[in-house]
């Protein structure tokens, strides 16, 4: 697993990027992997486009910060529509400076899970690896990265970006919020990347539900990717071909043992906490809807 990880980016692919000539208006949407990006980049682009479909993977019109250079994208280049979108899973510390940072967050637990079942199918098949084992021996063993071939674990990316998140070139989201009321957080990142057309915002939510991105699931799935960089990973050309990013979120947190999960809210108080000034995920929510509600 760490090995084909390793290979995921070319090391001057991720230089390129983490070097990239930021534009006071680009949106870059910041997130530990499997915390909503995906459709964070779909609201983000329909938003803008009103309405666009035109393209093989999302990822082409809104680049993956750290593999555009290995699939073929200008990093650098003008985008069809303004202002620039990227996706990145770099932390904090390694984020290009100078933009507008949209930061999704979610529950580890539901992270835990849905990373499992992305990679499960790619990086692996069925039966291979416990999901126990996977969590344990991999997922919790990341932390601080060494260098900017490394990515944070999902915990250390939340905690090195809530310093900043009082910033007004800032956008704090929780995936469950969006989940519970999806139409007033589609009208917070319309307000945060300049968009007030109301016929583009009512486009939007529509072709962002889960109903919608499903109906397209072909368009979720880093195909580009997958295809280009699959070999130079160690997998076979056509891995992962069939594994979409759509899918029921949360709910599944019943495959966790008891063991993933202790693991799991140790890391929280250990990374998190003394951050955030909570002693668990649901607390840090609850505190900052109420602080919102004010």
């Amino acid at each position: 697993m760490q090995e084909r990880s390793s290979r995921f980016a070319s090391s001057g692919g991720l230089e390129r990027a983490a070097n990239l000539k930021v534009e006071a208006s680009d949106v870059f949407i910041s997130t530990a992997a499997k915390a909503g990006t995906t459709w964070m980049q779909q609201i983000c682009h329909q938003l803008r486009s009103g309405g666009d479909m035109d393209f093989e993977d999302v990822c082409d019109v809104v680049p993956f910060l750290e593999i555009a250079e290995d699939t073929g994208v200008d990093v650098e280049g003008e985008q069809r529509c303004k202002p620039r979108l990227f996706k990145t899973h770099f932390w904090e510390p390694y984020t290009p400076k100078g933009g507008k940072y949209i930061v999704v967050v979610r529950h580890p637990y539901d992270v835990a899970v849905s990373f499992f079942k992305f990679l499960e199918g790619w990086y692996f098949q069925a039966g291979e690896i416990s999901i126990d084992v996977f969590l344990l021996d991999f997922w919790l063993k990341r932390g601080v990265p060494k260098d900017i071939s490394d990515n944070a674990s999902a915990l250390h990316h939340m905690a090195s970006w809530w310093p900043r998140h009082a910033e007004p070139n800032v956008l704090w989201l929780f995936y469950e919020d969006m989940k519970d009321d999806m139409e007033k957080e589609v009208r917070r990142v319309a307000d945060f990347i300049g968009v007030n057309d109301e016929q583009k915002i009512t486009q939007a939510l529509e072709m962002s539900t889960f109903d919608f991105m499903k109906a397209n699931k072909e368009r979720f799935g880093e195909g580009r990717f997958k295809r280009m960089r699959n070999v130079a990973m160690g997998l076979a050309a056509d891995a992962g071909a069939e594994n979409y990013k759509v899918r029921v979120g949360g709910g599944q947190k019943h495959l966790l043992s008891d063991a993933v999960k202790a693991a799991i809210d140790e890391k929280w108080r250990t990374v998190c906490q003394p951050v955030m000034g909570a002693t668990s995920y649901e607390e840090w929510r609850e505190a900052w809807k109420a602080k919102q509600a004010k």
